[in-house]
Order: C-alpha cells, then structure tokens, then sequence
C-alpha cells in the first residue's frame, strides 16, 4: 500500500514541473527561436513521460490490491516505481544542465 501513495506523489511532484517548464515556455516572447525553447519542452514531454509512468503504478498497485495479489505484479510494481525514480532524477538533472 505504500507504494501505490509513493507513486501518486511522485505523479503529483512531476506534474507541477511539468507546469512550471509548461509555465516557463509561455513566459518567453512570441519571437523566441525554437532552439532556446527546446531544453524546456524536452523537459515538459519528458516529464509528461514520467508522470505516466507514475499514474500506470498507481493503477497497478490498484489492481494488485483489490484483484489480484499476485507476487509477480508485486516485484513488477516495484521495479516500475523504482524506475520511475530514476528517471526522474535523471530528468530534473538533464533540465537543470540544459536551463542553466
């Protein structure tokens, strides 16, 4: 049962800094070259990526706990939310490097 809160957290974390590139790309003028946006909206789809990634734990977690409770989506849930962390890490380092 952890796990399945873990992962709307980090669903709910990752979609505020979907919101803040998303944010970040808007305020930039109209005449903005795309080449200066690009980091940003790699960023926001990347994210969006991971906030996937998160909301199909949260729904696997769901189904193992009221319909299964198989060993196997258990370790697969797990595996999932641990890559999910990962990635995101990975993510937040990358937009860092790229925006600064």
């Amino acid at each position: 049962m952890g796990i399945l809160g873990a992962a709307a957290g980090v669903a709910g974390l990752v979609l505020v800094f979907v919101g803040v590139l998303l944010t970040t790309i808007a305020s930039y003028p109209g005449a903005t070259s795309a080449a200066a946006l690009r980091p940003y909206r790699s960023g926001a789809w990347a994210g969006l990526v991971v906030f996937v990634a998160a909301v199909a734990t949260v729904a696997l977690a769901i189904v193992w706990l009221a319909i299964l409770d198989a060993h196997w989506l258990y370790v697969l849930i797990l595996a999932l939310f641990a890559t999910v962390l990962v990635v995101l890490v990975a993510l937040a380092a990358s937009v860092v490097k790229a925006t600064t």
